[in-house]
C-alpha cells in the first residue's frame, strides 16, 4: 500500500511526548541579570539563535553568551530576554510586556488565537513550514480508501534526502512504529509537531536541534509501504492538519 493506513500508534505517540518528553523546542528560560554599563534587553523571537542575535545587536556571540550565563546555545526560550552590553538600536520589550521568570508563561503568550486556515495558524507563532522533500504528491490528506489518512503522501526515489519541515527538536527517531516503518518526529513551538514516516534511514538523533531544511533522513518504504516515498503529517496539539494548507 501507498500510504499510512493506521493512525492509532503516531496518535498515541505524539500525545506522550508532548507530554511527557517535549516541554518545546528548547530549555526552560534562565533567570539573566543585567551587566555592567551601558545595556539593554533583547526578546527572542521564533528562529532566533546567537549568532543571528549577534549580526542585529553588533555584540560578540562571547559576550552575549557570557553576560547570560548561557551554558548551552541552543537553549533559548522563546520571549526570554538577553541582556546585550552596549545594546544600541535593540528591539524592546512593549509597554507592559511581562519579564520571563517574573510569573510571565511563555507559552500562553505564544498560544493565541489562531483561524481554520493553517498556515495563520503556524505564522501565530512564528512557524514557516516548507517542503521536506522534492516529489509528487502521491495521497491527499483525509480519507484513503475509507480510512483516515493524517498526512500526505509524498512520492520520490529511495534514498532522496528529506529536510526537517522547520526548525525543532527531534521527539522520536526509530522503527518501533509497525507499518510507519523508519520515523522521525519534530517538536516545533506552540505544540506544533511533524512526522516523517517509511524512512530508509534516519539521519539524526533523538534529543537533536535541527534547523529548517537540515536533512533528518532518506525516503525509503519501510513499514507498509509498497514503493519509496515519503509520509509527512503537520500536527498541532497532536491534532492533524492538512500539510498542502500549511505549506507555500
Amino acid at each position: 500500500m501507498g500510504g499510512v493506513t493506521r493512525a492509532r500508534p503516531i496518535l498515541v505517540l505524539i500525545g506522550f511526548v508532548m507530554i511527557a518528553g517535549a516541554p518545546g523546542c528548547r530549555s526552560q528560560p534562565k533567570a539573566v541579570r543585567p551587566g555592567s554599563g551601558a545595556g539593554d534587553w533583547y526578546v527572542v523571537r521564533p528562529g532566533d539563535n546567537l549568532w543571528q542575535i549577534s549580526r542585529q545587536t553588533g555584540t560578540g556571540v562571547d559576550v552575549i553568551q557570557r553576560t547570560n550565563r548561557i551554558d548551552n546555545v541552543h537553549a533559548l526560550q522563546i520571549g526570554e530576554r538577553l541582556w546585550i552590553p552596549r545594546g544600541d538600536g535593540l528591539r524592546r520589550l512593549p509597554p507592559g510586556t511581562p519579564a520571563v521568570g517574573a510569573g510571565a508563561d511563555a507559552a500562553t503568550t505564544l498560544e493565541r488565537r489562531w483561524g481554520s486556515d493553517c498556515s495563520d495558524a503556524a505564522r501565530e507563532h512564528g512557524l514557516d513550514f516548507e517542503w521536506p522533500v522534492a516529489g509528487r504528491l502521491n495521497s491527499a490528506y483525509g480519507q484513503r480508501r475509507g480510512r483516515p489518512h493524517d498526512g500526505i503522501d509524498i512520492g520520490a526515489a529511495k534514498g532522496t534526502l528529506i529536510h526537517a519541515a522547520e526548525a525543532g527538536k527531534v521527539v522520536y527517531a526509530a522503527d518501533r512504529l509497525g507499518a510507519y516503518g523508519r520515523v522521525v518526529i519534530i517538536k516545533h513551538v506552540g505544540s506544533w509537531a511533524t512526522v516523517y514516516a517509511h524512512n530508509d534511514a534516519n539521519l539524526v538523533a533523538e534529543g537533536e536541534f535541527v534547523e529548517r531544511g537540515d536533512p533528518i533522513a532518506r525516503v525509503g518504504r519501510t513499514g507498509n509501504a509498497s514503493a519509496p516515498h515519503l509520509h509527512f503529517e503537520i500536527r498541532r496539539s497532536n491534532r492533524p492538519r492538512d500539510p498542502v494548507a500549511c505549506l507555500p
